[in-house]
């Protein structure tokens, strides 16, 4: 009884003692979150990352909302389920899960077992001096040993590997929000090189008949040789810029493919560009709170927390360390008494360990963690400065882009007029080649700038879904 009460007691010693080192403190620091012109300041300090945080932002990913097509998702589904990075970067938050499962059960007695049997002859001088084995033994123990975290050195190092756990586990998921950008960019990447593939192909049939015209009209005398040049420079021109488009086709399929972990081959198309089905208008002022949803913050953040848990365990290093030790079981000369009461042995001891003097090594020791604590501070701050500065410019693009393609799209309609209007001055006699040859530039151009302008209103919603954390 009274051992028990012994053990019960170190027990509560245990787990009611001190706990040396710092506690963390998130680093104070102001942003300004007042989007699209706005002038609103937040103490970041004031920004919810806490472990409900945490799990919003490892449950919560509204790609399926955001993107509609059903090629794109499908493809998504794919890279989220092959993606080689991907699966790396799961298989450390496994390693990390179970090395936070091992510094949890260093807090607790380890418990064992010894077995052993031996025989031996030796002289006289020898059995007098107690030396080696004479006859048999044999000897079977229950074994105990527990380090007693009087000062918070495990308890410190089990808080480490929890947040080392739980950085690892948000790395993880950013690298899934950073797959499904990147997956529907180069998606819409792809049907913007197939729309001037497109566009090549028909401008080469477009000039190809022009070319065959002014022939006729050349051959007739209606015309030049040079407008005959000129019209076979044209196709020339619409013709290179095919390969040039299959080029970009190819090396798109092929880098999706990669994030598949697939070998080079074709990608399902869906929608064109054109078709692909935008969010509802994102409000201007959005709340910072939705930045507790970036992994990459509080990936950061919990990095800060080990480090600062870090400099607790090297603290407790410079105090004494206790640990028990202790055995129960049953020695004898005679495998037929092993269960005898008289056979029966056990002891309990303890012991301490500390420094006295080692030349300032445990301090320096101590330093060191706080500098780089001091590191991963700036880091995460750093971080939360890119998260606005990335969420700004997301919105902006997004304004800004519309109002391009609104341009772009203005411009080749009239660009369509003046071709038609020019081509027909042109064949009544009322204008030379060298004005059709302009409006045919302009129009090919004008196109090419369409097709991109809303290809890039497709991207910035992926980059503010990837701004955001993975959705809204």
């Amino acid at each position: 009884m009274k051992k028990l009460l012994l053990i019960s007691g170190l027990s509560a010693l245990v787990f009611t003692s001190c706990l040396v080192g710092p506690k963390y403190d998130r680093p104070a620091m102001m942003v300004n979150t007042g989007y699209a012109g706005g002038d609103s300041t937040v103490v970041v300090a004031t920004v919810v990352l806490d472990s409900a945080a945490i799990k919003d932002s490892i449950s919560l990913i509204g790609w399926t909302e955001v993107y509609k097509d059903p090629a794109l998702t499908n493809l998504i589904k794919t890279v989220l389920s092959s993606n080689l990075d991907l699966l790396t970067a799961i298989a450390r938050v496994e390693e990390a899960r179970a090395t936070y499962g091992i510094s949890k059960a260093v807090l607790y007695p380890s418990f064992g077992y010894s077995l052993n049997a031996g025989i031996g002859d030796i002289g006289e001088n020898a059995q007098k001096m107690g030396a080696g084995i004479d006859g048999q033994s044999y000897g079977g123990y229950a074994t105990m040993s527990w380090e007693l975290d009087l000062f918070g050195k495990l308890r410190h190092q089990k808080r480490s590997a929890r947040a080392q756990f739980l950085a690892t586990e948000n790395n993880a998921q950013a690298v899934r929000v950073s797959l499904i950008a990147e997956t529907a960019s180069l998606y819409f990447s792809l049907r913007d090189a197939d729309n001037r593939l497109d566009i090549a192909k028909r401008t080469v049939i477009s000039r190809t008949e022009s070319l065959k015209t002014i022939s006729e009209r050349f051959n007739q005398g209606y015309v030049s040789e040079l407008d005959q040049l000129q019209a076979q420079q044209q196709l020339a021109t619409a013709m290179a810029a095919v390969p040039n488009a299959e080029r970009d086709v190819i090396t798109i399929q092929n880098a999706l493919r990669v994030l598949t972990g697939l070998t080079p081959g074709a990608i399902e198309r869906g929608q064109s560009i054109y078709d692909q089905q935008l969010p509802p208008e994102i409000p201007a002022g959005i709340p910072s709170d939705l930045l507790r949803r970036r992994p990459d913050i509080i990936a950061a953040e919990q990095t800060l927390i080990s480090q600062t848990e870090e400099i607790g365990v090297a603290t407790a290093m410079r105090f004494p360390s206790i640990s028990l030790t202790g055995f129960f079981g049953a020695a004898t000369s005679d495998l037929a008494t092993i269960v005898d009461p008289a056979s029966m042995a056990f002891g309990l001891s303890g012991g301490i360990l500390g420094p006295v003097f080692e030349f300032g090594k445990n301090k320096r020791r101590v330093e060191a963690q706080r500098y780089q604590a001091d590191q991963y501070s700036y880091q995460y701050q750093k971080t939360v400065l890119n998260a606005f500065a990335e969420v700004d410019n997301s919105l902006a693009s997004l304004r800004l882009n519309k109002q391009q393609y609104e341009a772009y799209k203005s411009g080749l309609e009239a660009a369509k007029k003046a071709y038609i209007l020019t081509e027909a001055r042109y064949f009544d006699g009322y204008s030379n080649y060298l004005e059709l040859l302009i409006q045919q530039d302009n129009l090919f151009a004008a196109e090419f700038n369409e097709s991109a302008a809303q290809t890039q209103q497709n991207i910035a919603v992926v980059n503010l879904f990837k701004a955001l954390g993975g959705g809204w």
